[in-house]
């Protein structure tokens, strides 16, 4: 091995420790700047700042707690300098509506002072996304299997799931909220249309394509119809099941809000859609911070129930 070779080697070995440094000290001294912007007087010094401050104290934790994370390291950076900027835009100059334009100390000051009606909102949406999401899911499960099983359904009921299902539920949402009897029923079954035919048709084309020889290895065990399905055809389907269960929670969840924007009296969707009615852009802005929080919660839920079920793919 020449010289040249090993000082190379060496002069990589050091840079990039270096580099990954530098990369993970960034975020703390975003951190620092932002909290110097919180404390420097400004045009919004009266509103209480104990709620902004406190998450962004969850987030610096979260960050220290798992620094090893390149991609949190990352996030976190990318949202501390949007709130640099943000900060300063509405606290450390005059050129922007503060009305249509509010701080964030004063839009996170709403989680404190509306926590109450926002864990009724959290509540009611969670509510209605559960027996919507739970029922597709079973359903779709069940018919998928029955229907990739049998070769006569398969042909007749996908072709029809596959024109139906790229229809956005949200278009027949209004006529959904003013022909069913309940806002409740309605809410319901938007959810369930927006999350039943991907996991019926993902469903049914999984069990199709099972190998037909391993079939035949079941077969020949005399497993019955129950022991077939929980030890042959579930866990074969669950991994794409998991793959699917994210972007369908989120186009349920985005359904349910536009449904409460148009008829219900609680829920996140109906939070935003009332004060925006009355031109109270704090609260709407604070209700969108929250519904971006809770579809992340839910989807990060799902990421770490599919590590814990889906261990053998």
């Amino acid at each position: 091995m020449t010289t040249a070779v090993m000082q190379e080697k060496k002069r990589i070995a050091f840079s990039w420790p270096t580099v990954r440094t530098i990369q993970g000290i960034v975020p703390h001294l975003l951190f620092a700047v932002l909290l110097w912007l919180i404390f420097t007087p400004g045009a919004d010094d009266s509103t209480p700042k104990g709620a902004f401050l406190a998450i962004l104290a969850i987030g610096e934790a979260t960050l220290l707690f798992r620094r090893n994370s390149r991609s949190l390291s990352d996030i976190m950076a990318i949202l501390y300098l949007l709130f640099i900027v943000w900060e300063i835009g509405t606290t450390k100059t005059d050129s922007v509506n503060l009305i249509l334009y509010p701080s964030p100390a004063k839009v996170f000051a709403i989680f404190a002072s509306d926590w109450q009606k926002i864990l009724d909102g959290i509540f009611s949406s969670m509510y209605l996304l559960g027996v919507g999401f739970t029922t597709a899911l079973i359903l779709g499960i069940l018919l998928g299997i029955v229907t990739g099983s049998v070769a006569r359904l398969r042909d007749s009921l996908l072709p029809l799931a596959k024109v139906i299902s790229p229809i956005p539920p949200i278009i027949y949402t209004p006529y959904a909220v003013a022909v069913l009897p309940t806002f409740e029923i309605a809410s319901i079954f938007v959810i369930f249309s927006s999350i039943f035919w991907q996991i019926y048709i993902q469903v049914a084309l999984s069990v199709s394509n099972i190998d037909q020889k391993l079939l035949d290895s079941a077969k020949t065990m005399n497993l019955s119809a129950t022991a077939m399905f929980f030890h042959v055809l579930w866990p074969y389907c669950l991994p794409n099941i998991m793959k699917t269960l994210p972007l369908s929670v989120a186009n349920a969840f985005m359904v349910l809000t536009a449904a409460e924007m148009i008829g219900a009296t609680s829920g996140l969707g109906y939070f935003v859609r009332y004060y925006a009615d009355f031109a109270d852009y704090t609260r709407v802005i604070a209700g969108i911070f929250l519904i971006g929080i809770v579809v992340s919660a839910l989807n990060y839920g799902i990421s770490e129930l599919e590590h814990k079920v889906v261990r053998w793919h």
